[in-house]
């Protein structure tokens, strides 16, 4: 017996030394195609649960309203509503802009995010200085894309028109929660307080403006059950929702294709 297995295995060496270099090559492209396979599957693990980790940052808060229209009363009577039995709120209104810095040539334009007092409510917004962002709402300040200022040759402590509305720049926006980069570079941002939107002039009727409101949901209730209780009056009205399991799953979903 232990003859017949060296002279099989003597047979089968002869015979392969015709096609050992492509028997080494298909071995070594298994061997990269396995690997490959193995390194994608566990960088789309990881993402994919940096993103169920850091979903209410990139949504801005566990729930949020969008609607294309200034607030009618009924919908500020829910959002009163809701904040009685435990929500919390910040808002903000998204339009496009003009940005011209007085006393500096060429206009740009800009992202105007006019936002209130706890917005975001989840995540953080760094600027630079640090402190510009902690004092943002005591005056009427603006925060901006550092692009804007390299486009309008600007600098902190210039002046911003908007529309008939002067503001102070007092820093530049480094990290904004939920906010992708592209987005910068297709407007520059910039952030001002919702209480000087009417000074501006820029937001009256027939302008095209996102209303948004983003809210933190107690422990005691969920996004779904929210949007549940009160699913007639948001169809209704036309305004649109979205929770934070819904924009985990999306995400997840993409980064999985």
């Amino acid at each position: 017996m232990r003859a017949s297995w060296q002279t099989l295995t003597s047979l089968a060496w002869r015979e392969s030394r015709t096609a050992r270099r492509r028997l080494l090559l298909y071995m070594s492209s298994i061997s990269l195609g396995v690997s490959a396979l193995v390194a994608i599957d566990s960088f789309a693990s990881n993402v994919t649960h940096s993103v169920r980790e850091q979903s209410r940052t990139l949504l801005g808060g566990d729930l949020a309203f969008y609607n294309r229209q200034k607030w009618a009363p009924q919908q500020d009577t829910m959002f009163a509503e809701l904040e009685a039995r435990g929500l919390t709120f910040a808002r903000q209104i998204q339009f496009t802009s003009m940005a011209i810095v007085v006393n500096r040539p060429g206009t740009r334009l800009a992202q105007i995010r006019a936002i209130t007092p706890g917005f975001p409510v989840y995540g953080k917004i760094t600027t630079e200085p640090a402190a510009a962002w902690e004092h943002f709402h005591d005056g009427q300040n603006a925060l901006v894309d550092e692009s804007l200022l390299t486009t309008l040759g600007a600098q902190v402590g210039d002046t911003l028109s908007l529309g008939l509305g002067k503001l102070l720049i007092t820093g530049v926006l480094r990290e904004v929660p939920g906010n992708p980069g592209i987005a910068a570079a297709i407007g520059p941002r910039v952030f001002i307080d919702q209480k000087y939107v009417a000074a501006t002039q820029l937001v009256v009727f027939g302008s095209r403006a996102d209303y948004e409101v983003l809210a933190r949901v107690p422990a005691n209730t969920t996004p779904e059950l929210v949007v549940a209780r009160y699913k007639t009056k948001l169809t209704e009205a036309k305004v649109r929702t979205r929770t934070v399991t819904q924009n985990e799953t999306q995400l997840t979903n993409s980064i999985e294709q």
